[in-house]
């Protein structure tokens, strides 16, 4: 099986270490606020109902 450093397009970035602790840190962020982007649209939504 061969991992993500073999990879000719995206392997340059996951190449060492720090890059992949960096990108994984980055994608954890990205992940928190999806989740916040989620919350609030469902309570628009909601509140948008109520109103209605």
């Amino acid at each position: 099986m061969s991992g993500i450093e073999e990879d000719p397009i995206i392997g340059r970035f996951f190449d060492s270490a720090d890059k992949k602790a960096r990108w994984v840190a980055r994608l954890q962020i990205a992940y928190i606020i999806w989740i916040i982007m989620v919350i609030i649209g469902i309570i628009s939504l909601f509140v948008w109902y109520l109103l209605k």
